[in-house]
């Protein structure tokens, strides 16, 4: 299993919480809870679906790690078990999130001893189910002492959690499914009289008890905006973490129409990603009521033969298999779906899921590529190559669409494709009357406006109104692809780590960093008020120097993990986190991230062009083109549609580049921004232009410089980028007025300003060739 690196927007999340942790486990005012105990640290992360909180969360511990003494014990609880078992898989030896955690030992609670729970010199996570203690007779295996492991309850021994230095281990709760803590489960887990509690929900009921733990600290002084980490959906939509566009589709008609439409559109988009080697294959989700007939919504008859069924599922499944020929290998259904099995048992053939979490595993080892169910498919699963979802809310169904958008909204390998119908989800909704669409369509503007404004949403009301907001290009035309070349870096990183000192031998003083076991000492016997004490160890924790480089680079510029040799021994060493070698560590992933960015270079790449895509358009706001690739684009900004009536004036092929499937070219430098997209592309000749009415966020940086300089081998330029300023600049600091325009260019290795009185000739100075 691939490692999966954190962004760097999710680097910064986890920073935050861990920087907060510490401030209050650094207050000496921190108020108490009872006697010995501090009202524990408390941080709810709020992000869309899809934006990574399970990495961010694993990351957040490891960092609180860095700050406690001695070596802390997690809890990390899921609703369900299927969530439980992936989370271990996730972050056990050799998962795709182990690397965030190095260090800690990875066990399922059920497999936690007193042994475990005594060893402070080693970080502990447990995983386990609500399921597992929450219980309030106490008659589950964690509130009862077994014979084989200790006298006392795993409970009550969790709660104590002495370690063999005698000190009380720090245990930091981590609930990744927060909307589903109870009252009941809150009071059951303050009973550890944790020092931490992580949850991760965008919309989290809190329970009373919860409540009143998180009034201390907001009377504490902490407002309500320090105890929640948001993570901005923009950055998760940029990162490619999630699709960028929602197209809900409204059929007042029968089944077989809005399956048609899904099946045809599935067949194009499928074909597009096996062209462009997107390396998935779309699937889609049918959403339906279960055991009622289609017919007039009364309880379907299971005893009877199933061609003569008429429950939603049976129906779907029939018409995929009979009437367009999908294989029922491809389909599940996944739902409690009744048979009368001594009678009329399904096909053989029917794959149907009805065991409910029993299920699940067995579910998800399979690569279905149509799922039927009702909702009742275990939480915690969306696939990101789901891209199509049918929805039947016909005969007054209690279906809420809004619920099934996070199960199709994580967009397949974390990245955009140059297709749109690659980056969205479409759906497909049968309704009773076409009233009730836009009911559906404002009730989700709704949710996405608040969740996730990125998102672009889409609406039709039959396929001829969806056909006319798709344009394809009137011609193929095709711009290089632009990618990073990082070979002249690796020398430049191998001196970096040739400089780095090998500390794996441990014998030097450097690797050693002074700790603090924080304390609340409170007088027996007596009223008078505890104190709170701190005392110096000797020692901190350790972690790996390729951990804590690793995770440095994380933040700067994550790119410039994968091309440093991570096998030398140099990164082997374990460091204390307050030592000075872990200072020195630290300043060394800036300048391995300096070299890879001052010694790589923008290219281009010969074999894959991005070749000019369909797009989306909204008819009403449409403005048509004569020479623009597309008959017409839509939601252009004044600036924007200058530009675009100036460049259909130059008479030049030409197109909007699109926000979904558009052309990218990667960044080289620090920020946030991970790639450039260009407002509009042209063709002149044989050579591409690329234009940005957005220049001066660029012209005065590195990586602006090297966008306006990309050559191929032999030092020509088939793809010139124009960055275009508003007013007119004396240089890349001084702007001397609002008039007109700047088109930046770059002459002898610098950017150069030439200032255009107008748009059109703004445009005639883009595309001249020779400046």
């Amino acid at each position: 299993m691939s490692t999966i690196e954190l962004l760097k927007f999710q680097s910064r999340a986890s920073d935050i919480i861990a920087q907060r942790f510490i401030e209050l486990s650094q207050d000496e005012r921190r108020p108490m809870e009872y006697k010995s105990w501090s009202v524990p640290f408390y941080q709810a992360l709020s992000a869309l679906t899809g934006a990574g909180k399970t990495p961010i969360l694993a990351d957040a511990v490891a960092r609180i790690r860095a700050a406690v003494a001695p070596e802390p014990i997690v809890l990390w609880i899921s609703k369900a078990k299927a969530v439980v078992d992936q989370t271990f898989s996730n972050f056990d030896a050799g998962g795709k999130y182990a690397h965030l955690i190095d260090g800690f030992l990875v066990r399922y609670l059920s497999d936690v001893g007193v042994d475990l729970i005594q060893d402070d010199g080693t970080p502990l996570i447990a995983l386990a189910t609500v399921g597992t203690f929450n219980r309030t007779d106490r008659t589950l295996r964690v509130h009862q002492a077994a014979e084989d492991k200790a006298k006392e309850p795993l409970w009550n021994i969790l709660k104590e959690r002495l370690g063999r230095s005698r000190e009380r281990r720090p245990l930091i709760i981590v609930y990744d499914e927060g909307h589903n803590l109870s009252d009941q489960q809150t009071e059951i887990l303050l009973e550890l009289e944790p020092d931490a509690i992580l949850v991760a929900s965008a919309t989290m009921r809190t329970p009373e008890r919860l409540a009143r733990l998180i009034n201390r600290l907001k009377n504490h002084g902490w407002p309500e905006e320090k105890l929640v980490t948001s993570v901005p959906s923009k950055e998760v939509v940029l990162a490619g973490l999630v699709k960028r566009q929602i197209i809900l589709g409204g059929y007042a008609t029968v089944m077989e129409t809005a399956l048609d439409d899904l099946l045809e559109l599935m067949a194009q988009t499928t074909a597009k990603a096996k062209k462009l080697r997107a390396g998935f294959v779309p699937k889609a989700i049918y959403v339906c009521r279960t055991n009622v007939s289609q017919i007039d919504g009364r309880p379907d008859n299971p005893a009877r033969p199933f061609s003569e069924r008429k429950a939603p599922p049976i129906l779907i499944w029939r018409y995929l298999v009979e009437q367009k020929g999908v294989k029922p290998s491809e389909i599940a259904v996944y739902c409690d779906l009744k048979f009368d099995r001594k009678t009329h048992p399904p096909p053989r053939d029917f794959v149907l899921f009805a065991g409910g979490e029993d299920d699940f595993a067995a579910f998800q080892e399979q690569n279905y590529r149509h799922i039927i169910f009702n909702l009742g498919l275990q939480e915690g699963w969306d696939d990101p190559e789901c891209c199509f979802a049918y929805i039947d809310k016909s005969m007054g169904s209690n279906l809420q669409v809004e619920q099934v958008i996070g199960r199709v909204l994580r967009q397949p390998g974390i990245r955009h494709y140059p297709d749109p119908d690659l980056n969205s989800a479409n759906f497909f909704i049968r309704v009773d009357e076409k009233q009730v669409f836009p009911q559906i369509m404002d009730t989700v503007q709704r949710r996405l406006s608040a969740d996730c404004p990125e998102v672009k949403l889409d609406g039709f009301v039959d396929s001829r109104e969806r056909a006319r907001s798709r344009l394809d290009p009137k011609k193929s035309l095709t711009v290089p692809e632009i990618h990073i070349d990082s070979s002249e870096a690796v020398e430049p990183l191998y001196t970096v780590i040739r400089q780095l000192t090998d500390y794996t031998d441990g014998s030097k003083a450097s690797i050693v960093g002074e700790g603090e076991i924080v304390r609340y000492i409170q007088p027996v016997g007596k009223r008078a008020t505890g104190q709170v004490e701190r005392r110096r160890t000797a020692h901190s924790n350790q972690v790996t120097a390729r951990w804590l480089i690793r995770r440095e680079i994380q933040s700067l510029y994550p790119e410039v993990i994968k091309t440093i040799d991570w096998a030398d021994r140099k990164f082997d060493a374990r460091i204390e986190m307050t030592s000075p070698a872990a200072i020195a560590f630290r300043e060394a992933a800036e300048k391995f991230v300096d070299a890879y960015l001052e010694n790589s270079t923008l290219v281009f790449e010969e074999g894959n062009p991005y070749q000019a895509p369909m797009v989306f358009v909204n008819p009403k706001k449409q403005i048509n083109f004569k020479y623009a690739l597309h008959k017409g684009y839509s939601d252009l900004n004044p600036l924007e549609e200058a530009f675009a009536r100036s460049l259909d004036e130059a008479k030049h092929p030409w197109m909007r580049n699109p926000v979904n499937g558009g052309f990218a070219i990667p960044l080289l430098d620090k920020s946030d921004t991970r790639n450039f997209f260009p407002d509009f592309l042209a063709w002149k000749d044989k050579t591409v232009f690329a234009l940005d009415t957005k220049g001066d966020l660029l012209i005065d940086k590195d990586a602006g410089r090297k966008l306006l300089d990309i050559r191929d081998e032999k030092g020509a330029r088939r793809v010139i980028v124009r960055l275009i300023s508003k007013g007119k600049w004396q240089d890349t600091k001084t702007r001397r007025s609002d008039v007109g325009y700047t088109v930046w260019h770059i002459k002898s290795g610098q950017v150069k300003p030439r200032h255009s009185a107008s748009a059109q000739e703004a445009v005639q100075t883009c595309l001249n060739a020779s400046i």
